[in-house]
């Protein structure tokens, strides 16, 4: 459960992201996977077995978005345009506001991200 780990880092995000980051967060612990959970590089990531390196899903708050990030996400499938590539592996979702969350397209993915990570 990465309940204290959100607790954590709601304080250091801008007041009017926090409830989107608590609406991924909820999106994210939905896939009921026993992840590890912890505050990295400015946000919140998931991994399983502390292998940080090797996390599965990201949270993070820029000035101008919330971000879901993936570490294998350019091999997940999503409606065309909604992630934008971060690197030749990773990709995120920008979110500008909580009304743009669809939790269970959000769950999708992540179980998606599951499914890679555990090849």
């Amino acid at each position: 459960m990465s309940e204290a780990a959100l607790e954590a880092y709601l304080p250091s995000v801008r007041e009017d992201a926090r409830e989107t980051v608590r609406v991924l967060a909820a999106a994210v612990e939905a896939t009921g996977e026993a992840f590890d959970c912890k505050i990295s590089y400015r946000m919140l990531v998931y991994t399983f077995d502390a292998r940080w390196h090797h996390w599965v899903v990201a949270i993070g708050v820029t000035s101008k978005a919330v971000n879901l990030r993936f570490l294998r996400g350019r091999q997940l499938r999503a409606p065309a345009g909604m992630l934008r590539p971060g690197s030749t592996t990773a990709a995120q979702v920008d979110y500008h506001s909580v009304d743009e969350v669809e939790p269970t397209m959000v769950t999708g993915l992540v179980r998606q991200a599951v499914v890679l990570h555990q090849r």
